[in-house]
Formats: C-alpha cells, sequence, structure tokens
C-alpha cells in the first residue's frame, strides 16, 4: 500500500476515533491542522468555580471542538483583580459584575479592548443585540463590555419571542401543603399565608422541625404589595416612604413575633439558604435565588418533596403586584484585554458563544445534549430527565459549562415550550414586571460623586435599623421604629439622595428611550 493510501486510511481511522463517545484529541474536530489556543480568563466573582474539563463535560467537548480554545478559568475577588490591574497582569478576558469600579477603570485606561472592529475584523457574525452596545457604550464612543442575561427591546417582544422575567416570586413545599389541607390560592392573601405558616410549623420532615418563612427581602414583599416606582407623572417615587413599604415591615413583624420567621433569617447567607431548602427543612419561601438547583437537589433525593412556584401575595389594597425584573441591562460584564495576543481566537470564541444553539447548551436549566429541537421548542431528552431525577449534582457536573457569561435569556425564551414560560403559570394577568434599567440607574452612583457617602451612610443605617424594625415586640413598636428611622434617614441626608436618584431616573428613562 503506498503512501497516500495510508495517510487516507489513517484519517479515515481518526474520524471514527474522534466520533465514540468519550474520546477526545488535542486538535478540535472542525478545524483539523490548527493548533489549539489557550484563552485565560479570571471571572471577579468569589462564589464562582469552574474547573474546564472537555474529558468529562459534554459541555466543554463541545466547545472545544466547535472552537479549538482551551479556557484556563480562575476566580476570586475584586480585590484579586485590583492586583492583576496593578501589575500589569491581565488575562485574555476578565468578567466583572456590570456594575463594578474595575469595569469602568478598564474601559477608561485603555486596558480593554474594543469590541466593534474587533467583532468586525474577525467574527462579523457574533450575535449580540445593537441596543446592548448603546446601553454600554462608554463615553469615549467605543463598547468594551458584553453583558449576561441582558434584556433588549428588539427582543423583548411577541414577534423575537422574549420577555421580562422577575425573581420575585414565592415558593411552596407542595407535598406539606397538602399535608395542611391547604391550596395554592390561599398563598395569594397575608391572611392565608399566615395561617398555612402556622400550620406547617408543626409539622417535621425527616425528624427536622420546618422553618415555616425563609428569604425576606422587604422591597420584595412591598412590590407583591404593589408598590410603584413613579407618580402619575412619571416622576420618581422613594422605596422607603411607600405605605408598601411600612406594610411589607409590619407583616415581617408579625410574622417574627409569631416564630414564623426565625432570628437566623437575617444572618444566613444564601448559600445557607439554599442548603436548608435542599435539606427540605423550609415550608414557604420568597425569590429564586433562595431556591435555584436546591429544590431540584431535593427533589432528586425524595420525589414526594417539591418545591414549586407559588405566586405573589396581595396586600391590604389588594393591588396588582409591581414585581421588578431582573436586572435587564444584565448580569456580568465580560471585556477582552488590550494586549492579548490572541484576538481573532477570542473573536471567533465569543462569535460561536453568542450564536443561539451555544447560548442554549450554555444555559443553566437546560445544558449540552440534553435536548433536541421539536416544533421550534427545545425539549429535554427523556434519558436525560432520568439522570438528572437519579443524581442532580453527577448530572449537573456532566451535562451543564458553568460559563453563562454570553447567554442571552431571551434567546431561551423564544425556543421555551409553553408550559416553561412565565406566563403558563397561571397568574401572568395578575401582576406586572417592570423593566429595571432605569431603576437601577437610579439607585446606582459612582464612587467619585459627592452622593456616594451620604448613599453607605444612609444604606448602612437603614439595614441594621431595619432589623430591629422586625424584630419589634409588637406592631405599635414596629411602625414606631419605621417612622423614627425614616426622620433620622433625613437627617443624614435623604432628601438630597432622593433628588439625585430621581435625576438618576430620568436620564436613564430617556437613554433607554432610544434603544
Amino acid at each position: 500500500m503506498d503512501l497516500k493510501k495510508l495517510q487516507m486510511v489513517f484519517v479515515i481511522l481518526l474520524g471514527f476515533f474522534l466520533a465514540l463517545p468519550g474520546c477526545s484529541a488535542d486538535l478540535p474536530a472542525e478545524k483539523p491542522g490548527e493548533e489549539p489556543v489557550t484563552i485565560t480568563w479570571f471571572v471577579a466573582l468569589e462564589s464562582y468555580s469552574k474547573t474546564w474539563n472537555p474529558q468529562k463535560n459534554v459541555a466543554d467537548a463541545k466547545i472545544y471542538h466547535k472552537t479549538g480554545v482551551n479556557l484556563e478559568i480562575k476566580s476570586g475577588s475584586l480585590k484579586d483583580l485590583d492586583a492583576l490591574i496593578a501589575t500589569d497582569s491581565l488575562p485574555d478576558l476578565i468578567t466583572v459584575e456590570a456594575r463594578a469600579v474595575e469595569r469602568f477603570l478598564l474601559e477608561n485606561s485603555g486596558m480593554a479592548e474594543p469590541l466593534e472592529p474587533l467583532f468586525e475584523t474577525y467574527a462579523p457574525d457574533v450575535n449580540i443585540p445593537d441596543s446592548m452596545k448603546e446601553w454600554y457604550r462608554n463615553e469615549d464612543g467605543n463598547w468594551y463590555s458584553i453583558a449576561s442575561y441582558y434584556y433588549g427591546p428588539e427582543r423583548v417582544n411577541s414577534e423575537f419571542g422574549g420577555y421580562q422575567v422577575t425573581h420575585n416570586n414565592n415558593y411552596v413545599r407542595k407535598d406539606l401543603l397538602k399535608q395542611i389541607g391547604m391550596a395554592m390560592e390561599d398563598l395569594n392573601t397575608k391572611e392565608g399565608v399566615l395561617e398555612a405558616l402556622r400550620a406547617a410549623k408543626k409539622r417535621t420532615y425527616k425528624n427536622q422541625e420546618i422553618i415555616p418563612f425563609s428569604g425576606w427581602w422587604t422591597q420584595n414583599i412591598a412590590e407583591q404589595f404593589g408598590m410603584q416606582i413613579e407618580d402619575k407623572n412619571g416622576n420618581y417615587l422613594s422605596k422607603y416612604r411607600q405605605p408598601e413599604w411600612l406594610e411589607a415591615l409590619q407583616f415581617g413583624n408579625q410574622m417574627y413575633r409569631e416564630g414564623l420567621m426565625l432570628s437566623e433569617e437575617f444572618t444566613e447567607s444564601i448559600g445557607q439558604r439554599r442548603k436548608q431548602v435542599q435539606s427540605g427543612r423550609i415550608f414557604f419561601c420568597n425569590g429564586y435565588s433562595s431556591v435555584q438547583d436546591a429544590q431540584d437537589i431535593l427533589y432528586s433525593n425524595d420525589r414526594n418533596a417539591q418545591m414549586i412556584y407559588a405566586g405573589h401575595v396581595q396586600g391590604e389594597e389588594k393591588n396588582r403586584p409591581n414585581l421588578k425584573s431582573v436586572p435587564s441591562e444584565g448580569w456580568t460584564a465580560t471585556l477582552v484585554c488590550a494586549d492579548t495576543p490572541h484576538k481573532r481566537e477570542i473573536a471567533r470564541f465569543i462569535s460561536y458563544m453568542t450564536q443561539e444553539e451555544a447560548t442554549l447548551d450554555a444555559a443553566p436549566t437546560i445544558g449540552t445534549d440534553t435536548y433536541d429541537i421539536v416544533d421550534g421548542c427545545f425539549v429535554i431528552k427523556d434519558s436525560v430527565k432520568k439522570e438528572f431525577q437519579e443524581n442532580y449534582e453527577r448530572a449537573a457536573e456532566k451535562y451543564y459549562s458553568n460559563l453563562e457569561f454570553f447567554v442571552d435569556w431571551t434567546t431561551v425564551q423564544k425556543y421555551q415550550p409553553s408550559s416553561e414560560r412565565t406566563e403558563a403559570k397561571g397568574s401572568y394577568n395578575k401582576f406586572a414586571i417592570y423593566d429595571s434599567k432605569a431603576v437601577n440607574a437610579a439607585e446606582d452612583v459612582s464612587t467619585d460623586s459627592p452622593m456616594q457617602e451620604i448613599k453607605e451612610q444612609i444604606e448602612s443605617f437603614y439595614n441594621s435599623a431595619e432589623i430591629e424594625i422586625l424584630i419589634s415586640d409588637s406592631l405599635e413598636s414596629c411602625t414606631q421604629k419605621y417612622y423614627e428611622t425614616i426622620t433620622r434617614m433625613e437627617e443624614m441626608g435623604l432628601g438630597e439622595w432622593e433628588t439625585y436618584e430621581s435625576q438618576q431616573y430620568y436620564e436613564a428613562k430617556k437613554k433607554r428611550s432610544i434603544l
């Protein structure tokens, strides 16, 4: 056999070998002949961890074979990022929370690469909405930051399929609710919730005492009671002065006085709360972040223990809940280091990660190789469902990429089955979700502003005072402490801060209107 025939046989055998499940190679299958490139990446989130492993994780393997990129990911605090900046040791990619000071420092100091010329040169098919570029456009005219979970008007509409989402939802143990003889509809009033919590308090689960309520956040409850963000003339309203804010505090105080909300509620971390959900101790909980993943782990350990969506609680006036959307300007911002030698590879990697298939693959509730597209919707495979039911954590380690930093959730919504859409929960027409961009901008302040110190003093004081309000020994004491707190905040400059917020809100509304 001559040399050419031997080479042909080798290529055929190599292709067959790479197609076998669990097999990998040094070169990406999609780009034979090109050397793989390692991209370094620092994620400034202390709670984040990611081990890149194409040999065991199907998501990593797919990314590697599609892009020819290996990822070397490290995570840490903003202080760690500050050290990288100070020592001129930046990696190829940097991810920070979208409003972190370091993001502006990187953009304004020439350390970040302008993205429009980068993509025009190397990856013109990058799939990022134009409104994101405009919202994040720097004063120097350049766009540097790619946001995760951004909601833009060109995709939040019925034609594309995206819609605003809130994390201000309540969740309840369906099995325990049935045991105490109550229905989901009972949880839509304060009286019904209190009755359910009192009954659940008497129950146990696997020899553990039940925690009736967890996940307190005054703003969430005030919004469920119908708190508005602006008056009829479009002027911004300070949340602290709204009647629903006081009503929420009074409701929380009643739960605390009756032992339905424990003192540990004010000290535990979100991670600790999720472990309580996993263990099955929590009956009723507010906030998606409190139950995320934990509800699935609980269910995988006990098929009878389901924590499910429970709608919202109306206040005394029975107003429609007015709920803040998830941060529609995005969660994190990812920037490209101006000094990276891998600009072409990074541009192509980001372009791949923003395409619709890769977006579905990276979505934390979907995963890679877990679904089929049927009639325009993703449908999770029965075999995958079984794996998650048998061992959620092992299946998540196999299928989830934990690389959400380019995910556009409106793309996920476009492919959602109707049963998974928010509207399908049966209560969508009973509440409103408002775009959070302008409100988040109103509450934000740059570190070099004279308002920063006033804001920090007011918020620090209020956060401590709120605990004292909630643990008051009577309704009268709770109410009195609230008014005393507002008076003290006024002395600290609350009026100035509210004027500043109103102006920020106005400017953000103007900016949003041109997107």
